[in-house]
């Protein structure tokens, strides 16, 4: 289960997956004025299965991701002043279906946005998908074209139109991808098998690969598999959540025992930072967290 914050004109609403199986899962949004106060909650999506993942548009929308065979990318709109608020739509992100995780968008040319889509699978190829055009909504739904990440070596990538290959590429170097996000050029991303954060430089085509499993910087021990992030671009830090294991550790809390083989989601941040919020999956726990300085978290 992934979540995301999108601004509104008064306050910014928290969208959350579910991931219930046969048609009962979809998106639901949280919705908090702009003193951090729950002001509404309502389904926002319905009739769909295994919501995991997804990711923010560069235009305040949401794409939802179903992680089942055949799964597809459903864009959302929290707004209740849009006129697609009532009325979400399949996009053309997953193309004929997949078991799919997480969505971040490269925005640096807003004429055509390029999404990336990762696949909770041995051999799941990372999507690309460029937007013949920018405009808003209607992008994701008018037309594209799709690309697959192959990597060559221990160094090199390529884009490809061969999805063989590159889900054969995805066995041997990225299994299982997950969390996704992009910043100034390069594509973060993990895959939860191999305990490893992929970060693309995609103007050179080259790659780095970190594993976790060891002593990070900070607080605790992150030493099962890392799931979502949530990358902070105001100082580069990383949000991680682990699935598995003690089953919980981000950059800002670790479990007391009470939640062991749980799963931590939902990392995301309100619009002005000052407001982290994660939760625990099996559980349904949403938890708040503020600085005791009252400062944003960077």
């Amino acid at each position: 289960m992934v979540q995301g914050i999108a601004k509104l004109d008064e306050g910014y609403v928290y969208m959350s997956n579910s991931e219930m199986g046969a048609g009962l899962g979809g998106v639901y949004g949280l919705y908090f004025n702009e003193d951090g106060e729950v002001t509404e909650y309502k389904a926002l999506l319905t009739g769909t299965t295994r919501n995991c993942g997804g990711g923010l548009t560069p235009w305040n929308t949401w794409v939802s991701c179903e992680e089942v065979r055949q799964g597809q990318c459903w864009q959302v709109d929290p707004d209740p002043a849009s006129p697609n608020h009532a009325t979400p739509k399949e996009t053309l992100i997953g193309g004929a279906g997949g078991r799919y995780e997480s969505v971040a968008c490269d925005n640096s040319n807003p004429a055509k946005p390029v999404f990336f889509l990762t696949e909770d699978h041995e051999f799941g190829a990372l999507r690309r998908f460029e937007a013949d055009h920018g405009d808003g909504w209607d992008a994701l739904h008018t037309g594209g074209s799709t690309t697959f990440l192959r990597i060559l070596d221990g160094h090199r990538f390529e884009w490809t139109t061969d999805e063989a290959a590159a889900r054969m590429s995805a066995n041997v170097y990225y299994m299982n991808a997950e969390g996704i996000s992009y910043h100034d050029g390069m594509v973060y991303f993990t895959a939860k098998k191999t305990k490893t954060l992929l970060i693309l430089d995609l103007a050179n085509l080259t790659y780095k690969a970190e594993t976790t499993g060891g002593k990070f910087a900070g607080q605790g021990d992150f030493n099962a598999q890392p799931d979502q992030i949530l990358l902070e671009t105001h100082k580069r830090w990383i949000y991680f959540t682990e699935d598995g294991a003690l089953g919980v550790y981000t950059a800002l809390f670790e479990s007391d025992g009470t939640y062991v083989g749980d799963e931590t989601v939902g990392v995301a941040l309100s619009p002005d930072r000052r407001r982290f919020y994660a939760g625990y999956q099996d559980a349904g726990k949403l938890i708040e967290f503020t600085r005791d300085d009252g400062l944003p978290f960077e």
